[in-house]
């Protein structure tokens, strides 16, 4: 039986194409969101469910099996594949690719904190130190404001929508990963698919009938099947499986990279600018993740 730890190699490749998935999601999603009702494509994970619910099936992939591994499903499936999606795409919808992106970094620090608390473990000060100063570097995000990116203009309500996601999301990874414990990653990526696309599938239903599809090209249509089978479905994969295999404070921080590589993919591909403003706030980002990934991760609570 594989043991966490005896596979870093596999465990950093896994973890990688889980980002480099998750760093197009943002850009992608700000790409078409002209073309296409938000809402409804916030809804993806319905046409996610149509592939995961058959591969459950036809490989009899196992499912939770008790109470506790239902409760571990159910909040995995509502954070990750429900309510992130919905949420991140009406605020990108209302933001700059750039400022989606760099919101992403505070997932870490909701993953770590949230670990720490059902792990019983305490962070160590470097963690922390890395967490603060990524943080830091979502405040000096936060005061910029106004159409510093290619046209597309920053907004409150848009950023607060996408920090709302990524806190949601990362909390329930640690509900994923244990799950994944259980049942193995794929598993548990196609039961929370499955689970959250059923839930989403009727109001999608609902919704096609109010979509413009005189605006919905064949570039379109790509867009929708790479956001709904990469990162909400082949990066959940690959992020379950780091997780369980690499524990998931010291894997979590690898989610710093993911604004970066999405900041650059929003500059090459959507036109957007970096301005000295976002350039403070990259380099307090790869300055956190620099800090964070010391070996000194984490120490165990003290007892008492």
């Amino acid at each position: 039986m594989e043991q966490k730890g005896e596979r870093p190699a596999a465990v950093f490749a896994a973890a990688m194409v889980a980002v480099v998935l998750f760093a197009v999601s943002g850009p992608l999603t700000r790409a078409i969101t002209g073309d296409i009702d938000p809402l409804l494509l916030g809804m993806r994970p319905a046409a996610a469910a149509l592939a995961a619910i058959p591969i459950v099936v036809a490989l009899r992939l196992p499912g939770p099996r008790n109470r506790h591994e239902w409760m571990l499903l159910v909040v995995s499936a509502l954070g990750s594949f429900l309510a992130f999606p919905l949420l991140f795409t009406l605020g990108q919808a209302r933001t700059s690719a750039t400022h989606g992106a760099l919101i992403q970094a505070a997932m870490p620090i909701f993953t770590g904190l949230a670990a720490a608390v059902v792990e019983r473990r305490r962070p160590g000060v470097f963690w922390w130190l890395g967490a603060a100063l990524a943080f830091l570097g979502e405040g000096v995000l936060f005061a910029l404001r106004g159409g510093a990116s290619g046209g597309h203009e920053a907004s409150p309500a848009g950023d607060l929508l996408v920090l709302a996601a990524c806190a949601l999301s990362a909390s329930a990874y640690v509900a994923g990963a244990r799950l994944a414990a259980h049942i193995n990653a794929l598993a548990a990526t196609l039961w929370g698919v499955g689970f959250a696309g059923l839930i989403l599938l009727p109001f999608a239903v609902a919704r096609i009938p109010a979509v413009d599809w005189s605006r919905f090209g064949s570039g379109d249509l790509i867009a929708v099947a790479i956001l709904a089978y990469g990162p909400n479905l082949s990066a959940f994969i690959a992020w379950y499986w780091a997780l369980h295999m690499g524990g998931v404070q010291r894997v979590a921080v690898f989610q710093f990279a993911v604004p970066p590589l999405s900041v650059l993919i929003a500059i090459a591909f959507l036109g957007e600018r970096l301005t000295p403003s976002l350039i403070l706030a990259l380099a307090l980002v790869l300055g956190g993740i620099a800090l964070a990934r010391r070996r000194d991760l984490t120490r165990p609570r003290a007892a008492g």
